[in-house]
């Protein structure tokens, strides 16, 4: 099973605040606190003012401008910054925190583990039958950000 998603997690009230201001599609409904905003490349064009010539250590998209751009949206509400590339069992996935202007956590990329970890600083906690954090808000059930944008409009 394949799973490629890069994306935005936060509070509803925020991620769709941000949406509306950079005119990006509707979040979706993660859990009763969290939204995910899947970030193509047309929504990571409208993130980052810049072409990005460098990226973080095991980061496809998450360039120190757009790490920048973050933190400064950050001001307002906490941002999970996160990507997955997965097939067949096989990749790498990678996350960042940010919240008050600052990095709080990251940017951490592994074969597993990142994303759990920032999700935990979020304050999401397992809850059976999940068996992780990932599983707990969701992440699981869609394996690309095309999947994720036809879910936002369910």
């Amino acid at each position: 099973m394949a799973h490629f998603v890069t994306g935005l997690i936060a509070r509803h009230a925020a991620l769709r605040a941000l949406a509306e201001a950079r005119g990006l599609p509707a979040p979706v409904v993660l859990t009763e606190v969290l939204s995910l905003l899947p970030l193509g490349s047309d929504e990571l064009e409208r993130l980052q003012p810049e072409d990005a010539d460098s990226f973080h250590a095991g980061f496809n998209y998450l360039s120190p401008a757009l790490t920048a751009v973050l933190q400064a949206l950050s001001a307002r509400s906490t941002l999970l910054y996160f990507e997955t590339e997965y097939f067949g069992g096989m990749g790498t996935q990678g996350a960042a925190v940010f919240r008050d202007g600052e990095l709080v956590f990251g940017p951490q990329a592994a074969e597993l583990g990142p994303i759990n970890n920032a999700l935990a600083v979020l304050g999401v906690r397992t809850v059976p039958p999940a068996i992780d954090e990932f599983e707990t808000v969701g992440l699981h059930r869609h394996g690309s950000v095309e999947e994720w944008r036809e879910a936002a409009g369910d």
